[in-house]
């Protein structure tokens, strides 16, 4: 297999070349794959009916390189930011796929002349959801969970038969009010599942470019346009960014054995943590730890995912140390559709938290909750 490989200063002409001007790579299957970064993997499938077929990567701050392998042939650039680059497959030597790869501008409104800090009650519900009033489309009134592990709008089966005038047109052109702030032109994504008590959820990167802050304390969600003033109490985070979410890097510690990895920023998983099953075997993470209990869970598609609750001695969060955590490990893939471990809410509602997603960081600050006990705990 050959490597072509194009590093791209700068590239933003439109697709209208002459189709002997772009790179070629051939393909005799439909089946593709694009790598992001080091290793995370997106399956992409060839269609030479598509007019232009785009791969949007995940957000990226930096030049990002990114790998686009077929059966037969690869091809590797290096994006920056507000860039994309076309190029042609070229499938069992006949049908062009006219094939694009893009990078989103970096979102920013920290420049904007009037300074806004738009706060919003939410509710914390016993089942660990961040709960916020919300309004579609000027007339429907609903109560959405916050998801920092999700992206978009989505509204349950049962919310959009019973308390919107969707029907069965879900659109693009839905407008969502929270609070003060307005964003139009949305698509609702169907979901048969949301937490307890809520009739769908909302992701981070409707807030991109903002700072979000939590404050488990007085239960507000303030909303900043530029970074306030806080205390050195916080633990600070480095944002990775990864399949349209976001992780952060923590460590948990069986006696005196530390095992650091990524952790997906999911407020809306209920539970305390979720391991992968490949993390978990690449650093030989224990298997005899005392088993707390075996449940069923069901995912946002109403998926049964069976789960074993065990003990994890310490988790090293930031200046944070937690311990004996009752910890979830999976038995099947990760829902989360890569490697990842899984911070759930019910640790990360014992910090009051900002999202600084113009600079892209996580502070951790412990809060009146630190010290609640777990529901699972042995």
């Amino acid at each position: 297999m050959k490597i072509l490989i194009l590093l791209l200063l700068f590239f933003n002409t439109s697709f209208s070349f002459a189709q002997n001007k772009l790179p070629i790579i051939k393909a005799n299957s439909k089946k593709a794959f694009i790598i992001e970064g080091e290793n995370d993997r997106f399956n992409w499938e060839l269609s030479p009916e598509t007019k232009l077929d785009i791969h949007t990567i995940t957000k990226s701050v930096k030049p990002k390189w990114i790998k686009f392998y077929t059966d037969i042939d690869s091809i590797k650039i290096k994006i920056k930011p507000n860039e994309h680059f076309d190029f042609i497959v070229l499938l069992n030597n006949k049908d062009s796929c006219y094939t694009r790869i893009e990078s989103l501008p970096v979102k920013n409104y920290s420049s904007q002349k009037r300074v806004t800090h738009d706060t919003i009650p939410f509710t914390l519900t016993e089942f660990n959801n961040v709960k916020i009033k919300a309004v579609l489309n000027k007339v429907d009134t609903l109560d959405l969970k916050f998801d920092s592990g999700t992206t978009g709008l989505l509204l349950t089966n049962d919310a959009i038969r019973n308390k919107t005038h969707l029907l069965n047109n879900t659109g693009t052109d839905n407008i969502l009010q929270i609070g003060n702030l307005t964003w139009g032109n949305l698509q609702v994504y169907p979901v048969e599942l949301s937490g307890q008590g809520t009739d769908g959820r909302f992701g981070w990167d409707l807030f991109d470019g903002k700072i979000v802050e939590i404050d488990y304390d007085k239960n507000i969600f303030i909303v900043h346009t530029k970074m306030p003033e806080i205390s050195k109490a916080y633990s600070k985070f480095d944002i990775e960014y990864t399949h349209t979410l976001f992780c952060i890097q923590a460590e948990l510690q069986i006696k005196n054995k530390k095992y650091k990895n990524r952790f997906l920023f999911d407020n809306g998983y209920q539970r305390t943590i979720m391991l992968d099953t490949l993390l978990m075997n690449e650093q030989d993470y224990p298997r005899d730890l005392v088993v707390i209990k075996k449940v069923v869970m069901k995912n946002g598609q109403g998926k049964e995912i069976p789960i074993i609750t065990v003990n994890n001695e310490r988790l090293n969060l930031g200046k944070q140390v937690l311990f004996n955590i009752p910890v979830q490990l999976l038995t099947t893939t990760n829902p989360a559709g890569f490697k990842t471990h899984i911070l759930g809410n019910e640790v990360l509602k014992r910090f009051n938290t900002i999202l600084d997603f113009q600079n892209n960081f996580v502070y951790l600050k412990p809060n009146s909750l630190i010290d609640l006990p777990y529901k699972d705990a042995k």
